[in-house]
């Protein structure tokens, strides 16, 4: 029964993702032709604004729905509301308020109304309905699915079309103020319980309890996720914050799309069992061969291929050198394997293990934010930064192996697994050139992927069974829809 659920969560939710991350690495592609690298750099820094925000303020309150126990959910869902409307109104205070500085820093100090515009992000976001995650505890995902593709189908085109017919920036404000009140009405459309707003001490403890290290932790992950694009932005200008996020488009993309697949089917999976050490210990070694899976399958070959790779989607405005995007390729993959360290830390209540090494993640900010000032190029923002995230990871896996004793042995072999792929990368990359020709990087990205995946498959039976039965069911159906 676990499997099944499992295995049908995860088409629903994998194949959800698939279009939502598939629909933003289009836009991404298309406003960056149509509107070249300098005005791409531009609408890379609104982006840039509205996610930063979020990030600064996240209590963790998402998460909270989902872990929560089911007998406080009921009188807790109108606090949890009322304090993600609260959080709507004082970040759209803020960025109103900062908006010609954020314009100044950014070197177009005349464009302050165009940050200004971000503001209506989070108050919009602020009153969406949180029902659609709280049946995610039940591994039901569609309803979650539909309301996010049914914001950004709308979104992603007006956007598309309007860079293509105006060649302006501004084109990045209308999208995604359409997909916010798209995908904010369809929440209330399509959940099953009423929207209520109230306030109760009782409510708020526990939320706060549990989101405070989270809060922290949002500002230290706008420090490590933003802050290179930032750093990039302010002190070289936007035609290489453009390069830089072409080359992020695929890799970090990549590994968001990643972690948050695991980490919304995961952690259910974790929590359920925790008071189960034999079922518990099974799910952390399988979870982890996912992970491990997953970022040899898709970051792996993108360390070695990426670079003609986003010639080929982006245009030759674009060309950026290959170290670059193997180090913003193992940085992904580190994002993906810490992924989850995360589910089994929050499985467990532990939320300060994310800030301590997110906190980690940042040195490697201060790294490039001097590489920068020196004088060198992105080249070495980029490595700074895949330092910071790859330690933290390790990090990451030497606290989970504190906090759950039966995820000792899994994070030891996987962390290996991950360094091994990590050096032979970075070995290829000063052996092989890839504008050269196709075949060479081709062979080497089958070979390094084809190991990491034989490495993860081989080190959990649980983890083959669950794939054959998901393959077994989808040959089922594509057969009786076939007949």
């Amino acid at each position: 029964m676990a499997r099944g659920r499992f295995s049908n969560a995860g088409w629903t939710l994998g194949l959800g993702y698939v279009g939502e991350h598939g629909l933003l690495f289009l836009r991404t592609v298309l406003i960056a032709r149509f509107l070249g690298p300098e005005y791409f750099g531009i609408s890379v820094t609104f982006l840039l604004v509205t996610s930063t925000f979020a990030l600064i303020s996240d209590l963790g309150i998402e998460k909270y729905v989902i872990q929560a126990d089911e007998r406080e959910l009921g009188s807790t869902m109108p606090t949890l509301a009322t304090l993600l409307l609260a959080r709507g109104v004082v970040m759209a205070v803020i960025i109103l308020l900062l908006s010609g500085w954020i314009a100044a820093r950014f070197g177009n100090p005349e464009l302050g109304w165009f940050y200004a515009c971000a503001a209506a992000v989070p108050l919009i976001e602020g009153l969406r309905h949180l029902d659609p995650l709280v049946q995610q505890r039940s591994m039901r995902f569609g309803t979650y699915v539909m309301m996010q593709l049914g914001g950004l189908v709308p979104g992603v085109l007006l956007t598309i079309g309007l860079a293509a017919t105006t060649g302006s920036f501004t084109a990045i404000i209308a999208g995604c103020l359409t997909t916010s009140v798209i995908s904010v009405a369809l929440s209330h459309l399509l959940s099953r319980q009423p929207y209520r707003l109230g306030l109760t001490r009782d409510a708020l403890r526990p939320v706060l309890t549990y989101g405070w290290p989270l809060l922290l932790n949002g500002a230290v992950i706008f420090l490590a996720t933003q802050g290179d694009r930032i750093v990039i932005g302010t002190l070289k200008g936007m035609e290489d914050l453009a390069g830089y996020v072409a080359v992020a488009a695929l890799t970090g993309g990549a590994s968001i799309f990643l972690a948050r697949l695991f980490g919304n089917l995961c952690l259910p999976l974790l929590s359920e069992v925790r008071d189960d050490p034999a079922m518990y210990a099974e799910r952390c070694r399988t979870t982890g061969a996912a992970s491990l899976l997953m970022l040899s399958a898709t970051l792996v070959p993108l360390a070695i291929i990426g670079a003609p790779l986003v010639v080929l989607l982006f245009g030759q405005g674009y060309v950026t050198p290959p170290l670059l995007v193997a180090f913003l390729a193992i940085q992904a993959a580190a994002t993906v394997l810490r992924a989850w360290c995360v589910c089994i830390s929050l499985s467990v209540g532990g939320t300060s293990d994310i800030l301590t090494n997110n906190l980690l993640r940042i040195t490697g900010l201060g790294g490039a934010f001097v590489a920068l000032s020196w004088g060198y190029g992105v080249v070495w923002v980029a490595g700074f930064m895949c330092a910071g995230d790859v330690a933290a990871t390790f990090l990451s896996l030497y606290q989970i192996s504190r906090r759950a004793a039966v995820a000792g042995g899994p994070a030891v072999f996987f962390g290996s697994i991950f360094a091994v792929l990590a050096a032979a990368l970075l070995t290829l990359q000063a052996l092989i050139d890839p504008y050269a020709g196709w075949m060479v990087p081709l062979l080497a990205a089958v070979l390094c992927s084809g190991a990491g995946v034989i490495a993860a498959l081989s080190a959990s039976a649980d983890l083959r069974r669950r794939l054959h039965g998901g393959m077994m069911r989808f040959l089922k159906i594509a057969k009786q829809k076939g007949g």
